[in-house]
């Protein structure tokens, strides 16, 4: 679907407050990642039209509130990793999206520097009972209203959400629920894009 689509979807569908939602279902297998083997995937998608890849890596361990670590780029290349000075750490934000009828979808947020990286998945179904996913990467200037840039997963299929390149586990939503929750994307829902 197109940008223009989802800027639609994001706008029309109410979010519903946090505490009345608790989607988390699991996608299909997991996408490839940058996390190293010892880490906990939370989320990897490869990103559409490159050969990049963005990847959530929770800290070995079972620590609560888990400490994660942002890798964005290749495997032989990353472009971003967050945090840069240390391993991990539990600046994250969880956030629990829910939208009209049978829409609901998760959202990891950061901020590095003055910029708030929200890496986010969306599913449900249409009028037609078709099902639908959206999953990527908005990057929003602290204080902005609107996202700068959004850089969507790569779908392997226009079928079925199933076919999303996309790994979210919901064993681990649990984990990340005690993260600091993402208050403008609770009251709002993820931004557009401009």
């Amino acid at each position: 679907m197109s940008s223009r689509f989802f800027d639609m979807l994001r706008r029309a569908l109410p979010v519903v407050p946090l505490a009345l939602c608790m989607s988390g279902q699991a996608k299909a297998a997991p996408a490839p990642s940058l996390c190293a083997p010892d880490e906990q995937v939370a989320f990897s998608c490869h990103i559409a039209r490159s050969h990049k890849i963005v990847s959530l890596c929770l800290a070995p361990g079972k620590t609560n509130p888990p400490a994660a670590r942002y890798v964005f780029g290749t495997s032989s290349h990353p472009e971003l990793i967050y945090p840069s000075n240390t391993k991990y750490t539990t600046n994250f934000q969880s956030s629990y999206l829910m939208y009209m009828g049978p829409t609901s979808g998760e959202a990891y947020s950061f901020i590095n520097a003055d910029t708030k990286y929200i890496l986010y998945e969306i599913d449900g179904y249409d009028m037609d009972h078709n099902d639908f996913m959206y999953a990527g990467i908005l990057i929003q200037p602290v204080g902005q209203l609107d996202a700068s840039a959004e850089l969507h997963c790569k779908s392997t299929s226009n079928e079925t959400i199933n076919s999303m390149d996309v790994y979210l586990d919901s064993d681990l939503l649990d984990r990340t629920k005690n993260w600091q929750v993402d208050s403008d994307l609770a009251d709002h829902g993820l931004p557009s894009t401009k």
